[in-house]
């Protein structure tokens, strides 16, 4: 259930590609999501790298969820960030 990811930091992905992290705020029964201090993180993979665009607050619509998981940055050390 979302109730227990209430203020923790996720990482989800859409339909279209995007990667978002952002602190999930508020859901509904359609599981459309509200979610604070929004980045899209865009990867390079030939390169190894990833960057950051910062968001805000952002919507996002139930049924373009893909996956939707918990962020644990210190995974993050064998990719370079920009």
């Amino acid at each position: 259930s979302l109730v227990e990811q209430l203020d923790q930091r996720l990482m989800m992905v859409l339909r279209d590609g995007r990667h978002l992290i952002g602190t999930l705020r508020s859901f509904d029964q359609f599981s459309n999501l509200v979610l604070d201090s929004t980045m899209e993180r865009k990867f390079i993979l030939k390169q190894n790298v990833y960057t950051d665009i910062e968001l805000g607050l952002y919507i996002v619509r139930g049924d373009s969820l893909i996956l939707i998981g918990q962020v644990n940055d210190s995974n993050m050390k064998q990719i370079t960030q920009l």
